[in-house]
């Protein structure tokens, strides 16, 4: 089955979403309910996302995934609190784009849990355009997203599911070496991959805007949904399709729902529903979720203020979609075939150098576990080098194909010796005679193709 097909019919595996979605769903009512109780509905609306936060819940221990949750509210109070402070169009664009920089570069090097940065940029943009009192609305959200936190502790400790030795040498010593290849441009494609998501929401924001279009907002947000998983053209491309596909489909789904124009409690259920049916789905199957996001995304607009021309706002919903996956597949085309080279080699010659070093003149098991660790970011930075250029356009695929064959010897390699803290002498051979078939310097032209 194509995966386009496949994306928009199958079912990605992940029944542990079921309980973030009640938490989410509820937190999401409940900021409603008291809103309109209070008589500030507007406020209750946008306190709602909040509830957002539920879907960085980890799959661990009850504390942890807590701490995970509370984190993820604080991030999505500072997305909303930065958004607040556009003054206008051109200004909303400008913070837009610079918060999508740092939290798609933050995300990236800290390996978020999905769905990452796309969260985080949407809730800048809703700030962008908030209704009435901008701090009580940020305040609200935080609310929502500590009870959130709260709700995500009321529930039994899991077991442990299997070993994996990058996570079992998850020590300081290889947090340290990721951050030091993260923070480096020329040894890591994160700052790359990051100015390209910004590149995108402001294309889509400026277009937006310098067309006159009605909410610039939602072609940034798009751009930023579809790029939030990886800005790479393969998965661009198939993200975008799924996208529009089910935004047309949450169109028709919002067009029953706001016949009605529902107002208060009603409100409130409706989008509890959608808020529970968007986190179920949301990381099983993408262009699902979004026919529960759309309506979702106008039943805040509708409820936020009077009732507003149903076709217009359909009409501008999918318009400006269409922009906002215009702009991302535009990016997601520019990369050059030196550049994926360049740190497909590195990222392999790293593993390489550190494989055949091995645990050889470690005295103690503190040397031990900081070769480990340092061998475990290495792994962590070519897993993500490989991946990425998997996933570019042919050409960039076909350049680093024979290099991406010998990373996939070397991480099996890597984590065998991870997953043993003694000395590997037959492996270390191995990879001796690896790294001497590494390819030479290739003569390739740093621009696209």
């Amino acid at each position: 089955m194509p995966a386009f097909t496949s994306g928009l019919v199958v079912l990605a595996p992940n029944l542990a979403r079921l309980r973030a979605a009640i938490t989410a769903a509820s937190c999401a009512g409940l900021a409603v309910t008291i809103g309109s109780a209070t008589g500030h509905a507007d406020t209750g609306l946008v306190a709602s996302t909040g509830s957002l936060a539920a879907l960085y819940a980890a799959d661990s221990t009850p504390r942890r995934e807590a701490a995970h949750v509370a984190a993820a509210a604080a991030v999505l109070s500072v997305s909303l609190a930065a958004g607040a402070l556009a003054t206008g169009p051109w200004s909303a664009v400008v913070i837009t784009t610079v918060w999508t920089a740092l939290v798609a570069y933050g995300c990236a090097a800290l390996a978020t849990r999905p769905p990452g940065a796309m969260m985080f940029i949407l809730m800048c943009t809703l700030g962008t355009v908030l209704p009435g009192s901008s701090l009580a609305a940020i305040v609200a959200t935080a609310a929502t997203g500590i009870a959130a936190a709260a709700l995500s502790t009321a529930r039994p400790r899991r077991s442990e599911q299997g070993f994996d030795p990058l996570l079992h040498m998850d020590t300081n010593h290889a947090r340290f070496a990721r951050a030091q290849w993260s923070l480096n441009p020329k040894a890591s494609p994160l700052v790359f991959m990051a100015t390209r998501s910004a590149c995108a929401v402001a294309l889509a924001g400026s277009v937006a805007v310098a067309v006159d279009a009605e909410r610039p907002y939602w072609a940034m947000a798009a751009t930023a949904a579809v790029l939030g998983r990886g800005n790479q053209a393969a998965t661009t491309i198939l993200r975008a399709g799924q996208r529009l596909t089910g935004t047309l489909v949450g169109c028709l789904v919002a067009g029953l729902v706001l016949l009605a124009h529902p107002r208060g409690l009603v409100a409130a259920l409706i989008l509890a529903a959608l808020t529970f049916a968007t986190e179920l789905f949301v990381t099983r199957n993408y262009a699902l979720a979004m026919a529960f996001v759309t309506p979702m995304a106008l039943l805040l607009t509708d409820a936020a203020g009077p009732a507003l021309p149903l076709e217009p706002l359909l009409a501008s919903r999918a318009g400006e979609t269409l922009l906002g996956c215009a702009a991302a597949v535009a990016a997601s085309q520019v990369v050059t075939r030196r550049w994926a080279v360049r740190h497909q080699r590195h990222a392999l010659r790293a593993v390489e150098r550190l494989t055949e070093w091995g645990y050889s003149g470690a005295r103690n098991p503190r040397q031990i576990q900081e070769r480990a660790g340092s061998l475990a970011g290495a792994v962590h930075r070519l897993e993500t080098v490989t991946t990425r250029t998997a996933a570019e356009r042919r050409g960039i695929r076909e350049s680093t194909q024979d290099l991406r064959l010998l990373s996939d010897q070397a991480l099996i390699h890597a984590r065998t010796l991870l997953n043993d803290l003694g000395q590997q002498p037959g492996t270390a051979s191995s990879l001796r005679e690896g790294a001497l078939s590494l390819p030479g310097e290739p003569s390739v032209e740093g621009r696209p193709t």
